[in-house]
């Protein structure tokens, strides 16, 4: 069996999966795609486990391997709409996953009259991005005009999109799970550092793991299915009145501190699906 394993920059976790594959006597091929090209007139066949860290690079690697004729986790379709909050959104809502009350603005002008119909206090958020950047709390129509103008002068059409969602009073929490598969495989808390609302491990969150139920397991799976992922990561609030909500879904997840959090080892699991999956 024949994996390439497809990566921009070599993090714990690439290089982890690396080791499960070659334990297994999988042929594992490294592909750096900053230092090679990919022909798309070329054959090609097997699996191709994406890992780009930038997401287009994730997304376009994929399509090009797709073209060759290689299986990819995930497939450029599922980079694409977990890579972009709008679709993700949209995807989920059209699937019946709960999500939190959502409002796609696609120009300043109507922003005002929307965050109205929402409420404050308030979430903005642009369709792209990682790590809780320009992800912003807005207490009011002032602070709104603020984030909108600073917004309004960046480079990417993307970025001056605005989805504004309700405010969910979580605690500065939110739980992070992964399927790989068609099976959930576990679930970590994360908890925001002090003084910080967001709670993404970059932004210095602490994280521990979660027992997971029958619910949330089930909100996962399908959320994972409603994005054709292999392997995802999905980010939950847990709503007072209304239960879980999937926050986001991510592509090409990390989980080195999911791995810290829960034991799991989720390279091993990975590898063991892949060989299983692929071998029918």
């Amino acid at each position: 069996m024949r994996v390439l394993l497809v990566y921009d920059y070599a993090r714990e976790e690439e290089k982890r999966i690396k080791k499960e594959l070659e334990n297994r006597g999988v042929n594992c091929i490294p592909v750096n795609v900053l230092r090679t090209y990919i022909d798309l007139s070329s054959e090609g066949e097997g699996v191709a486990v994406i890992r780009p860290v930038a997401m287009y690079t994730a997304a376009y690697s994929a399509a090009a391997l797709e073209a060759q004729g290689f299986e990819t986790i995930n497939n450029s379709s599922t980079i694409i709409t977990a890579g972009d909050k709008a679709l993700t959104y949209s995807i989920l809502r059209r699937h019946k996953v709960p999500i939190p009350r959502t409002i796609l603005v696609l120009d300043a002008r109507p922003l005002q009259e929307a965050a109205r119909l929402l409420g404050y206090p308030l979430v903005d958020k642009p369709p792209i991005g990682s790590w809780g950047r320009l992800v912003t709390l807005i207490e009011n129509t002032h602070q709104l005009k603020t984030i909108a103008e600073h917004r309004s002068i960046l480079g990417s059409k993307q970025l001056r999109v605005h989805l504004l969602q309700e405010y969910i009073p979580s605690g500065s929490t939110d739980i992070r799970c992964i399927v790989v598969d068609d099976e959930m495989i576990g679930c970590m808390k994360r908890i925001a550092a002090r003084g910080e609302w967001r709670s993404n491990v970059a932004l210095g969150a602490r994280v521990e793991r979660y027992r997971a139920d029958g619910e949330l397991e089930d909100l996962a799976i399908r959320a994972a299915k409603a994005l054709g992922g292999f392997f995802v990561s999905l980010d939950f609030f847990n709503h007072p009145d209304r239960g879980y909500l999937v926050n986001e879904v991510n592509g090409v997840p990390e989980f080195k501190g999911f791995m810290h959090a829960t034991g799991v080892n989720v390279a091993a699991v990975l590898v063991e699906k892949i060989i299983e999956h692929y071998k029918r």
